[in-house]
């Protein structure tokens, strides 16, 4: 892969403090006054340019300003939260709230192109050796175990080939906590 300069791990460290610490916007933009003999740059600056070096672009969806839903699928016509029934676009025209989606597409490949990254993905047929009645990680659990021994299944075609039986396979996880992307937690 290219090598970064010693600017761009700059940046890249500042948008790791920020994000990693939830430091607030209006601190981050006080950074200069604190090193005034360090070229920090605007926090906006430094979004924007995370976002070039990370080659990842946000697909933007408009939202309720509420958080009530999303305006896509059934909704994606829609002028006004058919929940809150506030207006989807601001005097100008433009959306009052968005929620930006990072595809999992572009990710997954991104990650592959990382030799490092590439490797550490076939952790689980390369390195994890299951033994029964033995619980080390996620692969050694009854869902995976049970998929592993189950067909893959298209439209109610049965495939010639199980679940995860090639080491490229992805096994991909969801865990949340209180998870209301499109509601705000009081109304959850």
């Amino acid at each position: 892969g290219t090598q970064l300069d010693e600017g761009d791990l700059a940046i890249l460290r500042l948008f790791a403090l920020k994000v990693t610490t939830h430091m607030k916007t209006d601190t981050f933009e006080k950074l200069p006054y604190a090193f005034p003999t360090q070229d920090v740059p605007s926090w906006k600056t430094t979004q924007t340019r995370a976002a070039v070096l990370s080659a990842l672009d946000p697909v933007l969806y408009d939202c309720c300003p509420n958080s009530c839903c999303c305006f896509v699928g059934p909704h994606s016509t829609l002028d006004a939260c058919p929940y809150c029934k506030e207006s989807r676009y601001d005097a100008a025209g433009r959306p009052r709230s968005q929620f930006p989606y990072l595809p999992l597409t572009p990710r997954l490949k991104a990650y592959l192109a990382c030799p490092n990254m590439a490797k550490k993905m076939q952790y689980r047929a390369c390195e994890h050796s299951h033994v029964p009645g033995t619980m080390t990680d996620i692969f050694d659990g009854d869902l995976y175990q049970n998929l592993c021994r189950t067909r893959v299944s298209i439209h109610g075609r049965n495939l010639d080939h199980d679940f995860f039986s090639d080491s490229r396979d992805v096994a991909l996880g969801l865990s949340s906590d209180g998870f209301a992307p499109h509601k705000r937690r009081k109304k959850t």
